[in-house]
């Protein structure tokens, strides 16, 4: 009898000494470390996603204002190098009436269908630039929402210090953009308008060079019976 309680005392020992091991039942919690991911982790995690995000914005409307200024200053020298070429050919085909020659002389034909190319071309780079303004003051409005974000980003908890420098050098990027932008809407305005002019006054005078090159000299396509009657020999009596 002895012996079965000194067996079952020994078995009970056993028991609670391999409940004490590592894993055991009656093993001590060991206490972990306390964190927060909501707070600091997830947080600032998902804050610097979003500075990614907006920086990564940011470089495509920078990337984008400089295609659409390179593209205005391309139109502009085509534009110009079309009104040098337009120019030179109406001044041949003025000077060439202005001391007289053969109605529809060939070569002032050949020469006024050429201007009248250039002015086309003119007519055509216009068409660039309006469909450029848009598409610049859709850049205007793009700009607007991701300053807006910007800013809005610096209320989402979860940030530390460099964030919010992250954030401040994207907002002034981000200004210094929509200046960029407004900036190059006025530069196409001014030079729609003077386009718009230009092409406005030379069609009225490639009007009137055509009609002078029918006639062979100067004249004024409004002033035609005048004209002709003013250069009439007068009948000796």
């Amino acid at each position: 009898m002895a012996l079965r309680v000194q067996r079952s005392a020994l078995l009970l020992v056993a028991v609670v000494l391999s409940g004490c091991n590592e894993g055991g039942p009656f093993a001590p919690s060991v206490s972990q470390p306390s964190s927060n991911p909501a707070i600091s982790q997830t947080g600032t995690q998902t804050v610097r996603q979003r500075i990614q995000q907006l920086r990564a914005d940011q470089a495509a409307l920078a990337n984008g204002i400089s295609q659409q200024q390179a593209v205005l200053n391309a139109t502009r020298s085509q534009l110009s190098s079309d009104a040098a070429a337009y120019s030179s050919l109406t001044n041949g085909i003025t000077s060439r009436l202005q001391t007289g020659t053969t109605p529809g002389n060939p070569e002032l034909v050949s020469q006024w269908n050429a201007a009248q190319a250039k002015l086309d071309a003119a007519t055509l780079g216009v068409g660039q630039l309006n469909s450029l303004a848009s598409q610049v003051t859709t850049q205007a409005s793009v700009a607007g929402y991701l300053l807006e974000n910007v800013r809005a980003t610096f209320a989402v908890g979860g940030a530390v210090d460099e964030d919010h420098r992250n954030l401040r050098a994207i907002e002034g990027e981000t200004t210094r953009s929509m200046q960029q932008i407004d900036r190059l809407i006025a530069d196409l305005n001014s030079q729609i308008s003077r386009e718009n002019s230009f092409l406005a006054r030379e069609r009225t005078n490639l009007a009137a060079l055509s009609y002078g090159v029918n006639l062979g000299r100067l004249g004024n396509p409004g002033a035609q019976r005048v004209t002709v009657t003013q250069r009439r020999p007068v009948p000796l009596q």
